[in-house]
């Protein structure tokens, strides 16, 4: 748990589960890790379960909020509008015991108040940790919530993206790709995939490379580093800068960034060369 000198204060110790397969905090598991659903009129009821796997009870509180990410791709909780999928969520229990080692479903249901407009409707149904009533204002406590994103759907859904540019920054201490991404659709679009790092010189082309297995012990000569591409959505409307950092560190040199991803149906393939200049660096003038 995160520490405060405070008597109370939420922490967003919070999970917003896009792309991890379990959200946990608090040791809460928390499953699905989000729900996308059509609402055809024929939209059954949903449920969230939610294991408590310490040894003591945890009382929790579920709440709706509507939201959108900013422009550094971070949760932004928004008011609600008469479209507004938290306006639209029904649900029970609301508030809740769960014993050590316990379980518990929280269900819900979209009942739309209006005609939903075409495209996605978004919400996060956020668990919270309820405080303890023995807390005394001088107590050092942190109080966590795990977030739940629900995506619904509404007539004609379009998912339609560009990649306006992909560019690799390799002049900076740590070597990043930066992906410029356009969504002129009504629903939200996700980039991933893989990417590869080849030595250029002995870079095949796009056409004779492919995603590596990830099961391989050994990566395939000439290839210096693989990792995932799974970024955050891109939501309608939006253009948007994702970040990949390259983790492992490259020696200078002249390398291909290689990536074979799927942009919400639509293959990705692309090769961007790049150079890891040689460190500058200044002689040390010693003190007098």
């Amino acid at each position: 748990m995160l520490k405060r000198a405070t008597s109370l204060v939420l922490s967003l110790v919070s999970a917003i589960a896009f792309m991890v397969p379990e959200a946990i905090a608090m040791e809460i598991g928390v499953s699905p890790p989000r729900f996308e659903i059509k609402m055809d009129g024929k939209t059954k009821s949903q449920s969230i379960k939610i294991v408590n796997m310490s040894s003591e009870p945890v009382e929790m509180q579920a709440y709706v909020r509507n939201w959108t990410l900013n422009e550094n791709n971070q949760i932004e909780e928004i008011s609600s509008t008469e479209q507004s999928l938290d306006q639209w969520i029904v649900f029970t229990p609301s508030r809740f015991t769960i014993p050590p080692r316990g379980t518990q479903n929280v269900r819900f249901a979209i009942r739309p108040k209006v005609k939903p407009a075409a495209g996605e409707h978004r919400a996060i149904i956020y668990l919270e940790e309820v405080p303890s009533a023995n807390a005394g204002s001088q107590a050092v406590k942190a109080v966590g919530r795990v977030g739940v994103a629900v995506y619904a759907y509404s007539g004609d859904v379009k998912r339609v993206a560009t990649i306006n540019s992909i560019n690799v920054d390799a002049k900076s201490t740590a070597v990043q790709a930066k992906f410029d991404v356009s969504n002129t659709g009504n629903a939200h679009v996700r980039l991933k995939g893989q990417y590869a790092i080849w030595r250029a010189a002995n870079y095949p082309g796009l056409k004779a490379t492919q995603a590596i297995p990830k099961d391989k012990s050994k990566l395939p000569a000439n290839v210096i580093s693989v990792g995932d591409l799974d970024f955050a959505p891109i939501l309608p409307a939006m253009r948007r800068q994702l970040t990949l950092p390259i983790k492992q560190k490259l020696p200078p040199g002249n390398y291909v960034l290689d990536i074979n991803g799927d942009l919400s149906g639509v293959p990705i393939d692309q090769g961007i060369k790049f150079t890891v200049p040689v460190a500058n660096t200044s002689p040390v003038t010693p003190r007098k």
